[in-house]
């Protein structure tokens, strides 16, 4: 299913910001921090989970197979968010290629937001 919405420039900069990406005009580098959504995976009803994944359904369409199963499973879509161990092993591959394969995820998903907020101003 490939849910098309009209995202505002405010809907990607929140998205962006949740999953601190470099591309963010917000963007604050810290060594080992935790990504803002971590925050906001438990709390399904919340108004910020809901735009948060609202955001990446309507941009989701960009990844690849591999890269749509890991952040589905690391944002928790359609279940409870799973842990890199575990997303590992239904890959079969390591808990750190899982955190590559997000991170490289995450970074497209940003990119293709900003370059489609670009083209609207």
């Amino acid at each position: 299913m490939n849910v098309k919405t009209e995202l505002t420039r405010n809907d990607v900069i929140f998205f962006i910001d949740m999953i601190d990406s470099v591309w963010s005009p917000n963007f604050k580098p810290q060594i080992f921090k935790q990504k803002p959504y971590y925050k906001i995976l438990n709390q399904k009803n919340s108004d910020d989970y809901k735009r948060f994944l609202g955001v990446y359904k309507a941009i989701r369409h960009v990844l690849t197979e591999r890269e749509l199963t890991v952040l589905d499973e690391i944002y928790g879509v359609n279940k409870e968010a799973s842990q890199l161990k575990t997303i590992a092993a239904i890959l079969n591959i390591s808990p750190e290629r899982v955190r590559q394969i997000s991170k490289e995820a995450e970074n497209k998903l940003a990119k293709k937001l900003l370059s489609q907020i670009k083209k609207c101003n």
